[in-house]
Order: structure tokens, then C-alpha cells, then sequence
């Protein structure tokens, strides 16, 4: 039955980062009134809709993807549904109305390398940060809520020394892993994966398919989301929608000028989804 509301060429596949453009990274969590509901329209008219990050599934499931779920009109058109979290290592989509979970069993952490940077967290930083045990493919140390975030950037440059002097151990030298720190977070992650990686997942998904939307709209509110575009523009249309501070952009190798929001974070991905006609 499902396969009756498959629609091989929508019009937009829609990339949405999660932290930033969905929810609010202070409060983590969807803060924008009617923005679910928005999101939610553009499956029920017929188009993909994709999220991208770095978050993992778990914690995306109450945030957003059961809300979406929820609010989607027509629950036949979930099958148009794709989460891409842990940069591409694990995903979700909906299979006969059931989400059925992936993971990329060719990335992982090693269990001992996971439980040397948890004490470290635990002993020396516990004050500012967590340990994110949601992860299955990737490393994360995270802000504590309520952290003033210029105090955990202070505190975030004496973790990202600590974690390369463990990564200079022996038993880690030669695995293929780098550090990357953001806003509020710090992952140690394996250096192919990432937002290029997570769209390429999405690409796959939709050539597996069968589906060829017309064109490809993502939206993004820091520097590393523009790998989503970067990555698809030489395959579809693509046009990269901006929702953070547009001085912080650096926009060179898109191959069409993004679009900026004049609002920013989840009231700009709202002002853009309900001012775009297709």
C-alpha cells in the first residue's frame, strides 16, 4: 500500500540539519512554534524530507522524529522519511509503517578508547561536560545544560589536548580517527564520515529507490553544513538555504549563492518553509 504514495520524482528532496535549524542547541529541543508542522506538510504534499547530523537516532526520537511522525497527515507518505544521524553512521526510515534502525557496522570506536575518554570526563571535566552514551559509531563529550558556553570553550580547549595525547597512544595511532570539536560538543570521530558523508547515505537511499526529485533544498546554520550541498550539487539542483550568522559563511565552493534567512536558527527554517512555493 505504501508503494501507491512512493512518488519517483518529487519535487524537492528537503536536508534538514537538526541542532540549530530544528531545535534550539541551547534548550535541545524544538523551541519554534509550528515548525513540526511545517516540516510534517512538505512529506504529506509529496517530497522527500531528510535530516543530517551528528546527533545520534535515540536522541533524535522524541525530539523530532516521532513528532514528525505525528504530525504527518497521511502516514503512507513516511516512507519518504530519512534520519541520518552519527554523520552518516546510523539511520532511520520507516519500513510498512515501523522506523527500522541501521548502523554502519564498517565504523565504530574502540570499546577502550570510549571507556579511557569517559573516565577522563568523569574525573577532570565533569563539572562542564557529559559523556553522550547514545552514540553507536562515533565519540561525544557534550555541554552540560545551563553551561555558560564561552566557559566550556575554555574548558573544551584543554579536553581536545587531553583526548590527542590519548589519541598518540599506540593502540589508537593507526586508526583512521580525528577530533572535532563544535559549539557545545567534541567527537572523536572516524575522518570519512560527516555531513558530505550523511548526504551521500541520503543520495543512495533515494537511487536505491528509484526516486529523482527535481531539485534539492538543505538547510544548514554552520560552516560543516554546506559539505551537504557541496557533496549533491554536481548530481541535482541544489540549493543551500543559511539559518546562522551569515558572517561566519564561507560560501566558495557552492556553485549557487545560498540563501540567507533574515531570521536565524529555527525561526529562519520556519520563515523559509513557510514563504517557499513550489
Amino acid at each position: 500500500m505504501q508503494k501507491e504514495h512512493l512518488n519517483k520524482t518529487p519535487e524537492v528532496a528537503w536536508i534538514f540539519d537538526v541542532d540549530g535549524v530544528i531545535t534550539n542547541p541551547a534548550e535541545k529541543k524544538v523551541t519554534e512554534v509550528g515548525l513540526i508542522e511545517e516540516i510534517s506538510s512538505k512529506l504529506d504534499q509529496g517530497d522527500i524530507v531528510a535530516l543530517n547530523t551528528g546527533r545520534s537516532i535515540s536522541w533524535m526520537m522524541d525530539r523530532v522524529i516521532k513528532p514528525i511522525e505525528e504530525a504527518v497527515g497521511d502516514k503512507t507518505k513516511l516512507v519518504n522519511f530519512l534520519a541520518v544521524g552519527e554523520k552518516g553512521g546510523a539511520w532511520a526510515s520507516f519500513k510498512d509503517g515501523e522506523l527500522v534502525i541501521e548502523v554502519d557496522d564498517q565504523i565504530f570506536i574502540p570499546e577502550s578508547l570510549k571507556a579511557e575518554v569517559r573516565h577522563l570526563i568523569e574525573s577532570k571535566f565533569a563539572e562542564s561536560m557529559f559523556y553522550d552514551e547514545s552514540k553507536l559509531t562515533m565519540l561525544s563529550t557534550e555541554m552540560i545544560d545551563g553551561r555558560s558556553v564561552p566557559d566550556y570553550a575554555k574548558e573544551q580547549l584543554i579536553l581536545i589536548e587531553k583526548m590527542k595525547e590519548i589519541l598518540e597512544n599506540p593502540e589508537y595511532r593507526s586508526l583512521d580517527l580525528k577530533i572535532d570539536p563544535t559549539t557545545i560538543a567534541t567527537d572523536i570521530q572516524n575522518s570519512h564520515v560527516g555531513k558530505h558523508f550523511g548526504a551521500r547515505r541520503i543520495a543512495n537511499w533515494l537511487k536505491e529507490r528509484g526516486i529523482k526529485p527535481i531539485h534539492v533544498i538543505a538547510l544548514g546554520d554552520s560552516q560543516s553544513d554546506t559539505e551537504m550541498a557541496e557533496e549533491l550539487q554536481g548530481e541535482y539542483p541544489v540549493e543551500f538555504v543559511f539559518v546562522g550568522d551569515k558572517s561566519k559563511l564561507d560560501s566558495s565552493k557552492l556553485i549557487k549563492k545560498p540563501v540567507f534567512t533574515q531570521k536565524q536558527f529555527g525561526e529562519g527554517t520556519f520563515e523559509f518553509l513557510t514563504s517557499f512555493k513550489e
